[in-house]
């Protein structure tokens, strides 16, 4: 099980276990680009990359479903590396205007990693709603804070039977399970 200070970068993991280790200059852009859309946890990421390049984010601007394996795998990284604008240890910047995940564990399901909890604060959803993030690409439970695909979390208590709750109440697959710092989940 994850400990709470464990930190996790599982895209990383992912990019590095499904990639030749070479130069991203001598990939097989094609090979690559299979491998991406056939791999369970990085086809739901590949959707939200090709959106966010439809309508003009980082990805370059592009309406069709084509994509630069290399382009793809850069923003990968980069958002696994991202770090909100922390201060003296006090969150300021970004992170103090992140939602607050109370509740929090690591899950994976259907073999995409994410974080399940009770939010405050965010700007789409009621106060204490029990959700799932997006894919799940930086934890720092020590520092305070997730980073998923579309945001940053400030982390509140770490809980790991929430996800026994959720799937209680039939709101995760039976299937779902906690993510393991391991990676043997």
């Amino acid at each position: 099980m994850v400990h709470e200070t464990s930190p996790l970068q599982p895209y990383l993991e992912i990019i590095e276990g499904i990639l030749p280790v070479t130069p991203i200059a001598m990939i097989d852009l094609g090979s690559a680009q299979q491998r991406i859309r056939e791999h369970p946890a990085l086809a739901p990421l590949l959707q939200t990359y090709l959106a966010d390049r439809a309508l003009g984010g980082q990805g370059g601007s592009s309406a069709d479903e084509t994509f630069d394996a290399t382009l793809f795998i850069k923003w990968v990284i980069a958002l696994s590396n991202l770090a909100p604008a922390i201060g003296d240890n006090l969150a300021n910047g970004e992170q103090s205007a992140a939602p607050l995940l109370e509740s929090w564990c690591p899950i994976v399901e259907d073999d995409v990693p994410l974080l399940v909890g009770r939010v405050s604060g965010h700007p789409h959803l009621r106060e204490g709603a029990r959700v799932r993030t997006s894919p799940l690409m930086n934890l720092q439970p020590k520092a305070g804070w997730a980073r998923s695909c579309n945001r940053f979390y400030r982390l509140g208590l770490y809980d790991p039977s929430f996800l026994k709750t959720l799937q209680k109440d039939g709101r995760l697959s039976a299937s779902a399970k906690l993510l393991r710092a391991d990676r043997s989940s």
